[in-house]
């Protein structure tokens, strides 16, 4: 149902998986492990090349079911991995390649690993936002009131909803969440171009968006994938409160953890204070978009430490860009501590509440650094944590 763009699977993702038994029992529960000729003393290689080879009416379900253990068979992917095997009594599970502990969970532990898959998805999501409601709400709509939802958003989003391509297909495979996926169009400027009779045709090449919408009625939490802009996902929420929950438009509240609001002071300069135990820290990457140019991506990277000077926020200036014509959707910050010259820790910023760090005591110093600064909103984070979310 979600549109998920899969990593490439590859003949590294069977050797790192490297044994046979996993991929007899994985193929064996679609039912063509016999059909592709492998005995019990097969290879990764050998099992690559005939699943290469195999052609069955299962062949997408499987391949989808392979890439979904290889997407999440990654080092982004390690923690959510672990935790969930060591809960599960997984032996031995730190020892396993990424691959191995993914195909096991897969097979042993299959609702742990639709979760954990589903955590990480989310996690790789962009734009996501993070919404509140007031109190608790049950979340059982009806067939009349999901097509309610949907020919509500379709007014509230034209052009980019309008007509009836705009569908809520509703996920059923989570009992703590609701989840929907909503694919749409949104406008696009047709091409022209010459046909094989070379006469002058329009091609409308409206491409097929897709929002994401996730609930959990015991906290009231709401997370929305809707593309850029606070307000779209203010207008969503609206809608999905009144016409699923019944409950007042105003019912969720936007819920950001960071915010790039200290960069519109001109006298902020990623100050040290006395007692900071880092050299310095720089902007090293930026991402955001314009107001003019809605839609469209705009990305700044400064790779040199030594000569970054100001970083980002410096290549913005010498090029005219102010930062109140900007909307930043990403900064990566990198803190230089004076242990010896590579001693660095980028430190990845996004919102609404992307920040990369960890359980460490540098981590934890280095976020009271950017909470001092205000690039992280303790007060939202605090509410996240009573929903159980961080």
């Amino acid at each position: 149902m979600l549109i998920v763009d899969h990593e490439r699977l590859t003949r590294l993702f069977f050797r790192r998986v490297n044994s046979c038994e996993l991929f007899r029992l994985f193929f064996e529960e679609f039912g063509v492990w016999e059909t592709m000729g492998l005995d019990a003393n097969a290879t990764a290689d050998t099992i690559y090349a005939a699943w290469d080879k195999l052609q069955c009416p299962k062949r997408n379900e499987i391949k989808e079911a392979l890439c979904r253990i290889n997407d999440i068979a990654h080092e982004k992917g390690r923690f959510t991995l672990q935790r969930r095997a060591q809960n599960c009594g997984v032996e031995d599970y730190e020892d396993l390649t990424l691959q191995k502990l993914a195909m096991t969970l897969y097979l042993d532990h299959r609702q742990v690993f639709d979760e954990a898959y589903g955590f990480f998805v989310l996690e790789k999501t962009e734009n996501l936002h993070i919404l509140l409601g007031r109190k608790p709400v049950a979340c059982t709509p009806t067939a009349s009131q999901i097509d309610a939802f949907r020919q509500k958003l379709i007014t509230t989003l034209r052009p980019e909803g309008e007509g009836p391509k705009l569908r809520v297909e509703v996920e059923a495979r989570h009992a703590d969440k609701w989840m929907a996926s909503i694919p749409y169009q949104t406008f696009v400027k047709p091409d022209h171009e010459f046909d094989d009779r070379s006469e002058i045709i329009t091609r409308d090449r409206r491409p097929i968006y897709e929002m994401i919408l996730i609930f959990y009625p015991a906290t009231g939490l709401l997370k929305l994938k809707v593309g850029r802009g606070r307000q779209k996902a203010i207008q969503v929420a609206s809608v999905f409160a009144t016409q699923i929950l019944g409950q007042d438009a105003d019912f969720f509240q936007i819920c950001e953890v960071v915010s790039f609001e200290p960069l519109q002071n001109p006298r902020f300069a990623f100050q040290r204070e006395p007692g900071d135990h880092f050299e310095w820290a720089l902007p090293m990457l930026i991402r955001f978009t314009k107001s003019s140019a809605d839609g469209v991506d705009y990305q700044i990277h400064c790779k040199d430490l030594v000569n970054g000077a100001a970083g980002v926020l410096g290549r913005l200036q010498a090029d005219g860009i102010s930062l109140t014509e900007i909307d930043i959707q990403a900064l990566n910050i990198c803190f230089k501590f004076p242990k010896n010259r590579r001693d660095t820790r980028m430190v990845e910023l996004g919102r609404p509440g992307r920040i990369s760090l960890d359980e460490t005591d540098r981590d934890r110093y280095i976020e009271s650094v950017l909470t001092r600064w205000g690039f992280i909103n303790h007060a939202a984070k605090k509410q996240l944590a009573r929903a159980g979310i961080a």
